[in-house]
C-alpha cells in the first residue's frame, strides 16, 4: 500500500492546464490547496459520494477538458450506481481516481463495513471498460497516460496506505473561494 500524499503529489506531477481536478473527499480536499497544482482544483469540503457525478456533469459540458474526480472508497459507497450512470453516459474526458484504504477517513478513521467490496469487478459490473487497480506509484505513473487516452470514461482503483496519526492539513480555503474557482473552471 502506498501513502495518501505520494501518490498525490505523483497524481498532481502528471496534471497538464487542460485537466480539471474535482476532489469531494475530506483528505485530498485539505492537502490540494498545499500543492503547486496545474489545473484547476475544485476541492470541496467533505462531500461524501460527490466527486464523481460532479466531475461527470462537468466532463459533459466541457469535452474540451480532461476532468479528473478524486473519490473515496467510503464515499463511493454512498451511492456506488453512480458508476452505471458514468458507463451510459460514456465521456471520453473523465477519469476517477478511487482512493481504497478502507476508513471514512475524513471523518475520524472509523473502518468501513467488514465485507470486502472488489471495485475493479463491480465498476466493471456496471459497466465501465477501462479499469485498473493501481497498487503503488510507478503503477499511476503507467495507467494514468492511459486512462487519460483512452477514449472513455477511466476508474482507477488506488491500494491506500490508511495511517490513523498522518498529519492531515486542517481546511485552508472558504467556500466563496471554492465556488470561484468552480465558475473558471
Amino acid at each position: 500500500m502506498t501513502p495518501r500524499k505520494t501518490f498525490l503529489e505523483a497524481l498532481v506531477a502528471m496534471l497538464t492546464p487542460r485537466d480539471v481536478l474535482v476532489s469531494c473527499l475530506g483528505a485530498n480536499a485539505r492537502y490540494l490547496p498545499h500543492l503547486a497544482v496545474p489545473a484547476p482544483c475544485i476541492a470541496l469540503c467533505d462531500s461524501m459520494g460527490a466527486a464523481i457525478p460532479l466531475a461527470l456533469g462537468m466532463a459533459l459540458q466541457r469535452p474540451d477538458r480532461h476532468v479528473i474526480a478524486l473519490e473515496g472508497d467510503g464515499s463511493l459507497m454512498m451511492s456506488p450506481n453512480v458508476l452505471a450512470t458514468v458507463a451510459a453516459a460514456r465521456p471520453e474526458n473523465l477519469t476517477a481516481l478511487l482512493w481504497v484504504n478502507r476508513h471514512y477517513e475524513s471523518s475520524g478513521g472509523q473502518a468501513l463495513p467488514a465485507a470486502p467490496v472488489d471495485w475493479v469487478g463491480l465498476a466493471r459490473g456496471l459497466g465501465l471498460t477501462h479499469v485498473e487497480p493501481v497498487p503503488d506509484v510507478a503503477t499511476l505513473h503507467a495507467a494514468f497516460p492511459r486512462a487519460r487516452d483512452a477514449r472513455s470514461p477511466a476508474l482507477l482503483v488506488l491500494d491506500v496506505a490508511f495511517d490513523p496519526h498522518e498529519e492531515i492539513p486542517p481546511y485552508s480555503e472558504r467556500p466563496d473561494e471554492i465556488r470561484a474557482r468552480f465558475t473558471v473552471a
